[in-house]
């Protein structure tokens, strides 16, 4: 039933409904009205009561008979995305923009060797960008056949072929002369993943980090996709590359089994990858063994796909080039503002540094009977301003008051200045640091119990200023809360408290103890 149908047929059961009432209640005066007719007041009284009910129920029918009839709220729409570059030269000039973009920002950069192999790696791109030169990347499982793949096509034996996982430790380039191509189309066999141990998850970094650079990618499997293999397959499609999946080592199977599986991975594919750019292969067949004779080493039977490559190849060659290329302008661009980001944290971070060691000093030297937060929000006003300083966002000492004002509140709404209280007691009681002298025991708590509360204020501040002065959606309550849980989940607090006794703590008794003796 459709929802105007629904809505009619409420309508008038609520108009019946009134009408019904509004009838009931005249009749009920008409009654009473005959009962005090005899008194002229009480009959007057009676029919501008009536009057002033009827006038409201009228008013009332009119409003919400309005509301009803109003069209239901319709969600806004949400922003039209931006078109992405769909011809050759508005990719082109889109890679170009990323490429000045983000030699622009690589000036910000410190570092000189950071900036340098930011440099080449733009210049490489720009390379690309004149002169594409195809590349096909070889992926998937460690000694799934890649290198026999590899071998396969270019007719040659290039790469060492084992029967252990991570036969090829690092990424190895070659060069690959297809008919129709102009230039020798470049070939690398990546190392494996899914390798266990230290080294294995170090190739399997860079295997990723090759497959993103392909203009063409070859997915080797030699059975059902795992899921494991199957998550780092997805990403790598998303990310708008072009895709073949090799099912090798098809000489293990007969002919139903190999059937089976395609259908199965090509089902499982559907949407992803083509159907036609799934594929059998034999990179390397077991010897088979004739009429009880030598064994005999068949062929590969690596022709589909050696046919695929070179009808994609010839057809979507240099498109595939440029859209590799923008692709690699991006991530270029993308990796220069981590790197910044990267670095105005640790500049923004010694500042915190900086003023959790000012106001665990100032707090020690100058106890105070209860954990005064406004006092501890006055000395972190400054640590605002030159955080937002960092950031490029300039504002005076007021305006950071007022926000660390704001955000000491919260600390003391989470009930971080009690479990900052108890921690710092714990853990000097452990240290046997703490004596029943008023000022020993009083001192250190509350100096490191500030430290703490102003550190947590500080990375709290630096979430703020990355994020454009914004809390996000989950509000300044959810970052505090997440960086005091980040703080007390890397053992910070612990390291801290030692750091203090030897800084601050300890150096203050002695003062004290020598200013006693005077």
């Amino acid at each position: 039933m459709s929802s105007p149908f629904l809505r009619l047929i409420l309508l008038l059961l609520i108009v019946g409904g009134w009408v019904a009432l509004i009838g009931w209640l005249i009749q009920s005066f008409l009654d009473l009205y005959q009962t005090v007719q005899d008194i002229p007041v009480l009959g007057a009284l009676l029919v501008i009561v009536l009057l002033v009910i009827l006038v409201v129920f009228l008013v009332a029918a009119v409003y919400y008979l309005f509301l009803f009839r109003q069209p239901a709220p319709t969600p806004a729409p949400p922003p039209p995305r931006p078109a992405l570059p769909q011809s050759a030269a508005e990719k082109r000039a889109a890679a170009e923009q990323n490429l000045i973009q983000a030699e622009h920002q690589a000036q910000q950069i410190q570092d000189e060797v950071v900036r340098q192999s930011l440099a080449e790696k733009s210049a490489a791109v720009a390379r690309n960008l004149a002169q594409p030169r195809l590349r096909v990347v070889v992926f998937g499982t460690g000694s799934a056949g890649k290198t026999s793949l590899v071998n396969a096509l270019l007719g040659k034996t290039v790469g060492e072929v084992g029967v252990n996982l991570g036969t090829t430790g690092a990424a190895a380039l070659y060069h690959w002369p297809l008919p129709g191509i102009p230039e020798p189309v470049e070939i690398l066999d990546s190392p494996g993943i899914l390798e266990i141990g230290e080294a294995g998850a170090h190739r399997e970094t860079e295997a990723r980090r090759q497959a993103q650079k392909a203009d063409l990618l070859l997915v080797v499997t030699d059975g059902d996709l795992r899921q494991s293999e199957y998550e780092p397959l997805l990403h790598l499609i998303k990310l708008g590359k072009r895709t073949l999946l090799i099912l090798n080592k098809a000489d293990l199977y007969n002919k139903s089994e190999q059937e089976v599986l395609l259908a199965h991975l090509r089902e499982r594919l559907e949407g992803l990858v083509p159907f036609e750019d799934v594929l059998l292969a034999a990179a390397n067949p077991l010897p088979l063994q004739v009429n009880g004779g030598t064994p005999v080493k068949p062929m590969p039977q690596i022709r589909q796909v050696r046919d695929r490559i070179q009808a994609i190849l010839y057809a979507e060659g240099p498109e595939l080039a440029l859209d590799n290329a923008l692709l690699q302008s991006q991530h270029l661009g993308a990796e220069t503002q981590r790197i910044i980001a990267e670095q105005l944290r640790r500049k923004a971070s010694e500042i915190v540094d900086r003023f959790q060691w000012i106001v665990t000093g100032v707090v020690f030297a100058n106890p105070i009977p209860a954990l005064d937060l406004l006092a501890i929000a006055a000395m972190n006003a400054q640590m605002v301003v030159e955080i937002g300083s960092i950031y490029g966002c300039k504002m005076n000492l007021q305006q950071g008051r007022e926000l660390a004002y704001s955000l000491a509140k919260t600390l003391a709404s989470l009930g971080l200045i009690e479990g900052a209280i108890q921690l710092t007691t714990g853990l000097l009681t452990a240290l046997a640091e703490v004596t029943v002298v008023g000022f020993l025991i009083t001192a250190p708590i509350q100096a490191a119990s500030a430290g703490y509360l102003t550190r947590i204020a500080g990375q709290s501040f630096i979430e703020y200023f990355q994020r454009n002065q914004t809390w996000g959606e989950e509000g300044m309550q959810a970052v505090v809360q997440a960086k005091a849980q980040q703080l007390h989940q890397s053992g910070w607090f612990n390291r801290f408290i030692q750091e203090a006794m030897t800084k601050v703590f300890q150096p203050g008794f002695r003062q004290n103890s020598r200013q006693a003796k005077d």
